[in-house]
């Protein structure tokens, strides 16, 4: 395991006067004393359950980011390229939409870390929630891609941001021993969420609505989803500081039981360390296959009009259910690395990536075979993200998770960028079947650097 696991609440005795203890002795009893109506395992399970619920539904909106995918489908001509210009035959330069939502993501990510510190989860995934809805509310107006994407992928991209670790943090303290399935219970929101949306923007599409009259529809939806999600996050109240190591460790109740979470590494710590650095790679080699499908699956499956899989309807509902199962295999995945450990499962979800990449380029002759390729490589991009959540808080604990998860959360952002210029720079030069060998060569090299994060962290760290 690349962590301790949880341990007892213990005491020491070694730096602390008879004053301390007298204090922190009459602290757990006034703790006690305020759960005792609480301490049970029936309404903690119940509440808690409720938060992770909360997430889910605030998820459900966030996650409408990858809709782009298929939203681009609709776009007006103006909104394609940086001229307003119809360029038949050419990678329209709206694919840059998704990649530069992910990088304000990235960068409202440590804003909602700090006001979650202050404000709470509540209302950090609530104000993360208003502006994801109000930049896509004022994108619907524009009718040129640069102020448009200033709308859509960066005020709204800051709001997903700021709201996306707030609901996981406030997950773990309900059910600390679960963070995996936790996380993925949460995240299954983020992919079922393009699911629903991507067939109510069709719909809307196809029924003759206009673009911004669409958008501004959809917004409406994400409004009311949302807010009614976040009004139901609640993290659990600390028992009290671990009396292990008051710095560092963090102590938290799960039904009638109080658990003393490992040592938490400081923000500082965590980056600068070789386990970290390990880490971002492996994030960059293992999204980069997943987001380069979410954003070119459909056009992949238009480049033959003779394929059996060019069809705009059949190619929408592939990528509702390619959501579903990014949501499910968050889920299943997070689930899995609670149980055998994050090297384990993340060997397994790699190989199985790899394994897609290679086949995809083979399927366009049937619907259902590509269907199922692409559904399975989203699955395994869901639960790679999931896992990758999971594993940085028991890498470096929770106490600073959201500002770590941040910089770390990067990785992901660059690898939406990577994959877009990829398709961009390389695919009139080697064709699909070259852009899926170059993706299943990140799998393969991902399948060295957990070697390396192994070992790496089989040494002890300064924080623990």
């Amino acid at each position: 395991m690349i962590v301790k696991p949880f341990i007892p609440k213990r005491t020491t005795t070694s730096t602390s006067s008879p004053t301390d203890l007298a204090r922190r002795k009459t602290h757990k009893l006034e703790m006690s004393s305020s759960y005792s109506s609480t301490a049970t395992t029936k309404p903690s399970f119940a509440r808690g359950a409720t938060c992770v619920l909360g997430g889910c539904f605030a998820h459900l909106i966030l996650g409408t980011m990858y809709c782009w995918g298929n939203f681009l489908s609709y776009a007006p001509t103006s909104l394609r390229f940086w001229d307003g210009l119809p360029h038949p035959g050419i990678t329209p330069d709206a694919i840059q939409i998704l990649p530069a939502a992910l990088i304000a993501l990235n960068i409202g990510m440590p804003i909602g870390a700090k006001l979650n510190k202050k404000l709470g989860p509540r209302i950090t995934t609530l104000i993360g929630c208003i502006l994801m809805v109000l930049g896509t509310y004022l994108a619907s107006y524009q009718t040129r891609l640069m102020p448009f994407m200033m709308f859509y992928s960066v005020l709204s991209g800051l709001g997903v941001g700021m709201g996306y670790s707030t609901p996981m943090i406030a997950g773990w303290s309900w059910f600390p021993e679960r963070k995996g399935l936790i996380n993925g219970l949460t995240l299954f929101g983020f992919g079922f969420g393009a699911f629903i949306f991507n067939k109510v923007g069709t719909g809307l599409a196809q029924s003759g609505m206009a673009w911004g009259l669409m958008i501004r529809k959809i917004s409406y939806m994400y409004a009311a989803v949302s807010f009614f999600g976040s009004m139901l996050i609640k993290a659990n109240p600390p028992v009290e500081e671990c009396e292990v190591n008051e710095d560092l460790a963090v102590a938290t109740r799960a039904g009638d039981e109080e658990f003393c979470e490992v040592p938490s590494a400081t923000f500082k710590q965590a980056i600068t360390s070789k386990r970290f650095a390990i880490l971002w790679l492996i994030g960059l080699m293992a999204f980069t296959p997943g987001l380069t499908i979410l954003g070119i699956y459909k056009r992949f499956g238009m480049a033959n009009p003779a394929a059996a899989i060019a069809n705009d309807g059949l190619l929408s509902t592939i990528g509702g259910l390619g959501a579903i199962t990014s949501g499910l295999g968050r889920i299943f995945w997070g689930d899995i690395v609670d149980r055998v450990g994050f090297q384990k499962g993340y060997n397994a979800q790699t190989i199985l990536q790899l394994l897609f990449m290679v086949m995809l380029p083979f399927t366009t002759y049937s619907p259902a075979l590509f269907g199922t390729a692409i559904c399975a490589a989203l699955s395994c991009y869901g639960g790679s993200i999931a896992m990758y959540v999971t594993c940085s808080a028991q890498t470096f604990g929770v106490k600073n998770a959201g500002e770590i998860y941040s910089v770390l959360f990067s990785a992901l952002a660059l690898a939406s960028v990577v994959g877009a210029k990829l398709v961009i720079g390389l695919l009139g030069k080697v064709g699909w079947g070259g852009i899926f060998g170059v993706l299943a060569s990140m799998c393969a090299l991902n399948v060295g650097l957990l070697g390396l994060f192994k070992k790496e962290t089989s040494k002890k760290a300064v924080w623990e």
